[in-house]
Formats: structure tokens, C-alpha cells, sequence
């Protein structure tokens, strides 16, 4: 049997998957562990629900576990990640649509906080502010602020080009300013 090798460069290093299943699983599992909290994270901000959050993280690592070759020649594997997360909650979104619940979503939580906490009074208007943005600002923002995302990255993770990526970042934030202002 021929051993194929597909470098794919994560974190610092680089992962190197082999046909072997041992070799594979490793390698997804150490993709997992790295990215798996930041796109959750992400997939939260977009679909405003922790179990569709899962869902949308669960459907990017299986289907690269289904298909291991969607991973040949990724030289980002963040960028792919999180476009491929993006993706996912998006097509969450859609069907959500298609059944006409997505009106019945709240969408006011966007960061899990341990049920001992509290949110004070201005962290809980931002959420709702934030809630109310468009999705291609509220994704931009997220990427950006929470995962420290740099502009080259978020254009490539969401397919858009790195001066709409800004430009959705500066409305975005005036938006919220001018909202938090008004409160």
C-alpha cells in the first residue's frame, strides 16, 4: 500500500497526514483541539445559539474526517476553518429560514459565561446592539475582536474582499458606538 504524505501547516508547525488512519486522526484531532473553541466562539456570534454553534463546529470536523483530502493544499488551515465554519452556520441559517424559525431565535448571547456570573447592565445592551447588526458585521467583528483575526484572514475566511472585510468592521463599530451612545 502507498503512503501519500499532504503537508498542512498548523499553528507553528506543520501536521503531516498520512493514508494510515492513526496518522489522520492525530492530525484532525490536533486541528480540533487548536481551533474548535474559536469556532465555536465564531459559529455562536453568527447563529446566536450555543446548539447550533455545535452543530455548525460538529459538521466542519466530520466532514473533513469523511473526507480527508478537502485538507490537500490548505496553506491556512485557520482561514479554512473558519470559512468552512462559516459556511456551515450559514447553511444552518438558510433552513432555520426555510421553516421559518429564525424569528423565534434570540440571538442576545454570543459569549457562554458561567452561570455565577452576572453581566452587568452595558454588557447586556451590547449584546443586544450587537445582536442587531447585520451578519456579515456581526461576523466580521467577531473574527476580529474575539479571535484577533487580522483583515487578510477574515477576507479570506468569509470570501470577501479585504476593504469590504474593514469597511463591515467600521460600520460595525459605529453602529455600536452611536447605539451605546443613544442608551
Amino acid at each position: 500500500m502507498e503512503e501519500r504524505e499532504a503537508g498542512i501547516a498548523v499553528g507553528f508547525g506543520v501536521i503531516t497526514l498520512r493514508d494510515r488512519a492513526e496518522t489522520g486522526e492525530a492530525a484532525l484531532e490536533q486541528l480540533y483541539d487548536e481551533y474548535a473553541r474559536a469556532l465555536f466562539r465564531y459559529a455562536l456570534s453568527l447563529l446566536g445559539s450555543a446548539e447550533d454553534a455545535e452543530d455548525a463546529v460538529q459538521d466542519v470536523f466530520i466532514r473533513i474526517a469523511r473526507e480527508r483530502r478537502r485538507l490537500d493544499g490548505v496553506r491556512n488551515p485557520k482561514a479554512y476553518l473558519f470559512a468552512a465554519a462559516r459556511n456551515a452556520a450559514y447553511s444552518i441559517l438558510r433552513s432555520k429560514r426555510r421553516r421559518n424559525e429564525i424569528a423565534d431565535e434570540t440571538h442576545s448571547s454570543f459569549h457562554a459565561q458561567p452561570a455565577a456570573e452576572e453581566p452587568s447592565a452595558k454588557a447586556l445592551a451590547l449584546r443586544e446592539r450587537f445582536a442587531l447588526l447585520p451578519v456579515e458585521q456581526r461576523e466580521v467583528l467577531a473574527l476580529k475582536i474575539f479571535e484577533q483575526m487580522t483583515f487578510r484572514e477574515i477576507a479570506k475566511a468569509v470570501g470577501a474582499s479585504i476593504s469590504t472585510v474593514a469597511s463591515r468592521y467600521r460600520y460595525g463599530i459605529d453602529r455600536l458606538r452611536r447605539a451605546l451612545e443613544e442608551d
